[in-house]
């Protein structure tokens, strides 16, 4: 896991939401891939199942493995505990989890709270304690 450089959750706003949006596809590709998969195997059920353990098990476990995904390596951010530790996947789990409520109208919920928090945290990152900052 990278080293996080803590009191860098202002300055990571921009790369949060490029990270989104190169996440978002790779998310995407994941669910398919797997719903293909998945579908060879259990029919239809295989299809939404890899949908829905593609799109949010791409999120959940590299976040609770490396504390980043693919967009959050790529630019520069890591996810942490507040205290400064690593993320855990349970944390993961929980903070990856309420994308559902962080995603309502295209994501501004997430966006909002993110803005008007102290520490730029998403619902998820309030109830799982977590925040984003830059990497060494």
């Amino acid at each position: 896991m990278p080293e996080p450089v803590m009191g860098t959750q202002e300055d990571v706003i921009l790369s949060r939401v490029l990270a989104f949006i190169i996440d978002h596809v790779l998310s995407i590709v994941a669910a398919v891939v797997l719903g293909i998969g998945l579908a060879a195997v259990l029919g239809r059920a295989g299809v939404w199942l890899g949908i829905i353990l593609g799109f949010t098990g791409y999120f959940i476990v590299l976040e609770g493995l490396f504390g980043q995904t693919l967009g959050k390596r790529l630019l520069g951010i890591v996810v942490v505990k507040r205290s400064g530790e690593p993320i855990s996947m349970g944390s993961s789990l929980a903070r990856n989890l309420l994308r559902v409520i962080d995603g309502i109208l295209s994501y501004a919920v997430g966006l909002v709270v993110m803005l008007v928090s102290d520490d730029r945290q998403r619902i998820g990152d309030h109830v799982a304690d977590t925040v984003v900052v830059r990497a060494r």
